[in-house]
């Protein structure tokens, strides 16, 4: 039987490459689904679409993200429209007799002082990191939402907890900017510009886990088709270390040969942040592409991205 698949979010990111993976699936239809058809802070609107369309699985890859200055800058939007966007997503879903739902989380859902590496269980056992408190909030919220239909209703609401994420369909806005989409717009200027110096905020110091975006994407397909009894899991990798290590790297692909200046005015956020993936692990799933091979690859999506439709 063919199965409707809704991917909330699917011109993003994350969305897309999940679009991407699951669209040659014989056993699903996906419902496609533009930003600009259905605006999904809307809950009159959300309600009307999920009476008509009626999926049978939801994936939530949509929501406002962006890098940790971004992040503190406009926590009330953070908190509001990643809110609005979960609950009615989830509260149609229920509603409307979706039988699987796969709410797409973040690790930055964890105390900022977690013990390293992070596991599910530590999940409100401490205080937040202030920077990224208004995204973290809504994602723990409908985190908790779909924990709760899971619990009285056996329905198959989970929620995956994804690391740091980078890849294709990713934002190189300076202003808004993840890590590494700053790191490789940075340097590659700085080369084509014959600047002397890179400047990368914060100390350097801090140490990141990072994923590939496709990865992720395989984590989901796999879950899809997976019985998860946890109501929600992390998806990590083995790539961690220093954000001055991560620097260094991009440096090397992108040939720049001047200096790298950390500006400490920056905000740094948590030390550390590595996901325990025990449980993931158990069930057999583990991410295929590394930091290395994926960094260079999305340097040389950028590079032709560049000579279209950089902002």
């Amino acid at each position: 039987m063919i199965k409707k698949l809704f991917i909330a979010g699917q011109e993003g990111m994350v969305g897309n490459a999940i679009f991407k993976k699951l669209k040659n699936d014989k056993s699903l239809k996906i419902i496609k689904c533009a930003r600009s058809d259905l605006d999904l802070t809307n809950q009159i609107k959300v309600k009307s679409w999920f009476k008509k369309n009626r999926p049978d699985i939801v994936i939530n890859a949509a929501g406002r993200v962006g890098g940790i200055m971004d992040n503190f800058k406009y926590l009330d939007e953070y908190i509001y429209i990643n809110t609005m966007i979960g609950f009615n997503l989830i509260n149609s879903a229920h509603e409307n007799n979706t039988t699987k739902f796969i709410n797409l989380g973040s690790a930055c859902i964890y105390p900022r002082n977690s013990p390293q590496p992070i596991k599910e269980k530590y999940l409100l056992s401490s205080y937040l990191e202030k920077t990224n408190e208004g995204y973290a909030l809504a994602k723990i919220s409908t985190l908790k939402y779909c924990e709760y239909i899971k619990l009285r209703y056996k329905k198959e609401f989970i929620s995956l907890q994804p690391t740091n994420l980078y890849g294709e369909g990713d934002n190189f806005n300076l202003n808004s900017s993840h890590v590494i989409p700053a790191l490789i717009r940075k340097f590659h200027n700085a080369k084509i510009k014959s600047l002397k110096s890179v400047e990368v905020w914060g100390s350097g110091n801090v140490k990141r886990e990072f994923l590939n975006v496709d990865d992720l994407a395989s984590a989901v397909s796999f879950c899809l088709k997976k019985k998860i009894d946890k109501s929600f899991i992390n998806v990590g990798s083995k790539d961690y270390l220093k954000i001055k290590d991560l620097a260094l790297s991009i440096q090397k692909i992108s040939k720049f040969s001047g200096k790298i200046k950390f500006n400490k005015k920056y905000p740094d956020g948590v030390n550390e942040r590595k996901l325990d993936t025990s449980i993931l692990d158990k069930l057999g799933w583990k991410p295929k592409i590394n930091l290395k091979d994926g960094l260079k690859d999305y340097y040389d999506y950028f590079k032709k991205k560049s000579t279209t439709s950089i902002e």
